[in-house]
């Protein structure tokens, strides 16, 4: 076993051998991670409570009806974990 070393970026350890033989081509890919987890954030989640259904749609539009079933009125923004949770607890006799 060789000599262990931080990677580049200081987030992890790496044993010598690999760190030099680490390809050129995965850094050439992170920019474009980057980029596509950018273009993540502009999509904002949905859940339909009337028909169960789930989509996503542009963050800049107004979303006032199930585009499924067609039910106003029953569509919830999905979030973080504890809103999930909260909202299946309201849910528990629905189905």
């Amino acid at each position: 076993m060789g000599m262990m070393r931080m990677t580049p970026d200081g987030k992890q350890l790496m044993c010598r051998n690999c760190l030099e033989r680490k390809p050129v081509q995965k850094q050439e890919q992170k920019p474009e991670t980057k980029a596509a987890k950018q273009e993540e954030p502009a999509m904002k989640e949905y859940f339909c409570k009337e028909c169960k259904y789930s989509f996503k749609r542009a963050k800049h539009l107004v979303v006032s009806a199930c585009p499924y079933c067609g039910s106003s009125g029953s569509i919830a923004v999905k979030g973080s974990a504890a809103r999930i949770i909260a909202d299946a607890a309201k849910m528990k006799g629905d189905f």
